[in-house]
């Protein structure tokens, strides 16, 4: 499982709205075709003869860049990955997305969102509320960015939330954390378990126990 940012302007018009509506995110790129298990080299033959008249070698950069947010989106990015894009004012949304599809009928230079995922809204936050890396990422300037630090550091398990739910998905091993209060002597046991972990001789031991001590004290 990977996070990305992407944004909202496949093609050159602002498609956030229908992201939210319709539930999917895509990017532009139109007339190179479907892409379902097409190598990266054959992307860039087409990319060459469709946009750039197979002028290779003086558009060789640009190319480069336009190969790289196709191939996070089609290939890098996988069903059940985790984007972030954008909204209105300050918010962002946090998705889950399904695999790449290909649409045809939005194949033409008019719409131009024929590369195509569904998703499953988790959760929309203010942008202050993320961290500092995640803020990076979204400052990004590509179309598509994988977040590049662990997973671990996107904290996305402190913004995401369901009916009784803290954390679902694979940031945790699929584990279920009930929101129902914890009695604060189990909590106390809790964290003497965490202190003691951290006088561990094993710097992993140490590590988590030292994380986990932190993310409760926020």
């Amino acid at each position: 499982m990977n996070i990305f940012q992407i944004k909202t302007k496949p093609h050159g018009t602002d498609r956030l709205n229908e992201f939210l509506r319709f539930n999917f995110i895509c990017i532009g790129w139109p007339g190179i075709g479907n892409l379902e298990g097409v190598s990266k080299e054959e992307i860039r033959e087409r990319l060459q003869k469709t946009y750039y008249n197979d002028r290779y070698e003086e558009n060789a950069r640009t190319i480069g860049v336009d190969l790289g947010n196709i191939w996070a989106f089609v290939e890098t990015m996988q069903e059940g990955s985790i984007v972030l894009f954008h909204g209105h004012q300050d918010n962002v949304h946090i998705v889950k997305v399904g695999p790449y599809k290909y649409v045809e009928e939005f194949d033409n230079n008019k719409d131009g969102k024929c590369h195509q995922r569904d998703f499953t809204l988790l959760a929309t936050v203010s942008y202050s509320e993320l961290n500092l890396k995640l803020q990076e990422l979204l400052r990004h300037r590509g179309t598509v960015t994988k977040f590049k630090y662990p997973l671990e550091d996107a904290e996305l398990d402190m913004l995401i939330q369901g009916d009784g739910v803290t954390q679902t998905d694979s940031f945790r091993g699929n584990e279920h954390y009930s929101s129902e209060k914890v009695p604060v002597n189990i909590i106390s046991e809790a964290l003497e378990v965490l202190y003691d972990a951290l006088k561990s001789k094993d710097h992993t031991i140490r590590f988590k126990a030292a994380v986990e001590i932190l993310r409760y004290s926020k």
